[in-house]
Order: C-alpha cells, then structure tokens, then sequence
C-alpha cells in the first residue's frame, strides 16, 4: 500500500501539477523572490499557511467526515474560498486527471471513491486525493505527510527553474523543511473546523495578478 502512496505523490504522476504555479511565477517576475534564502522562506511560509490551513485541514475533515455529503461540502468551500481564477480552475484540472489517471490504473477501486467520482461537480486534487486515500484505508497521517512533501517538493522545483537555483541550493532547502513535515501534521491535530480556509491573502493576490502578466511559463 505504502508504494501506492509513493506513486500517485510521486512527481512523473501524469497529472499536469508542472503546469501550475499557483502565483509563484508572479513572486518571481515582480523581484520578490530571487535568491535560495528567499525561496525557503516563501515555502516554509507556504506550508504554514495555505497548505495548513487549506489543503491539508482539507484531508484530514474528509478523513473525519462520515458522509460522502459532508466531503462534498468541503469540496465546495474549498472551491469557493480560492479567489484566483487560474488557481481555482488548475486545482480543479489536476483532480479531473487525478481521478482519470486512477481510472486508467485498472485498480480495484472502492465503491466509496466511485460514488464520490459521481457526486463531485468540481473535483479538486487535494480532496480527490483524500477521499481516495481513506477509501484505500491508508492513514491519514500518511496521507498528509506524503501530500505536504509532494507538493512542497513540486513548489520547489519550479523555484529552481524560474528563480533560478541551482539543483544543489534545491535539495539543500528542501533538507531543512524536512522537520517541518512531522511538526505540521501536529499543527493540523489541533486545528478546528472554523479554521478551514483561512486565508493566505498576499498568494491569492498574486495568483490573481498572475492573469496579466506580459509573458508567463505556468497556466497560473
């Protein structure tokens, strides 16, 4: 079970997360990140804000909700609580192919994640993700571990192109966010349902500023 965790957080998982910088790319054009020091800050704070308080409160509600109604609840708040439209419509372009690329798998899927394929409007990855771990009976702690690496790792990697960093500055910053992975599962025990969605203002801004930009590698 543990390598169907690593294959679908792997990074060659064919689901187009390469294409989406989520306001990144705006940091970047506008000076506001430029250096290794720089990027290790934008992820460490990245990590304990938007992914906190959003994608990975995010699974651990789905983890805890009884009812294929209360996911999709949460599925549609997390959906309304992203202000930038190119962010809003790549999280959702990712769970569409999340969900196509496990259909193509050929695995025994459970008849809970088949039910939550039919029900859900506007899949998003990171409850696409949840429901099909918890489906799979994969642990939740696992599940938000291996996401939070996945994603921070993703992040980094178009910092090092768009910056740029070298590979060896790369591994280096993401060497002292390790700690960080088993310090945020603990933040996430103690965070309450109201808490979901708290904003991360300053990267909603830049995802929606990302729009007009002149000249851009990433869809957002």
């Amino acid at each position: 079970m543990d390598f169907l965790l690593l294959q679908i957080n792997d990074s060659a998982f064919p689901i187009g997360s390469y294409t989406q910088s989520f306001g990144l790319e705006t940091y970047v054009q506008k000076g506001l990140i430029t250096n290794k020091d720089e990027a290790y800050n934008y992820l460490h704070t990245l990590l304990y804000t938007q992914m906190l308080y959003t994608d990975l409160l995010a699974i651990r509600l789905i983890y805890e909700s009884k009812t294929l109604e209360s996911i999709l609840n949460i599925e549609s708040l997390m959906n309304a609580s992203i202000p930038a439209r190119e962010t809003r419509e790549g999280m959702q372009k990712i769970g569409l192919i999340f969900i196509k690329t496990l259909e193509s798998m050929k695995l025994d899927l459970p008849p809970f994640f088949k039910a939550y394929i039919k029900g859900s409007i506007y899949p998003t990855h990171q409850s696409a993700y949840a429901v099909f771990c918890k489906a799979m009976a994969i642990s939740c702690k696992k599940s938000i571990q291996h996401y939070a690496y996945a994603q921070i790792s993703n992040t980094l990697t178009n910092c090092v192109k768009l910056i740029p960093l070298s590979q060896y500055d790369g591994q280096a910053i993401l060497a002292r966010l390790h700690t960080d992975f088993n310090t945020i599962y603990e933040k996430i025990l103690e965070l309450s349902e109201d808490e979901f969605c708290n904003a991360f203002v300053h990267n909603d801004m830049q995802g929606m500023l990302h729009e007009s930009l002149h000249s851009r590698l990433y869809m957002s």
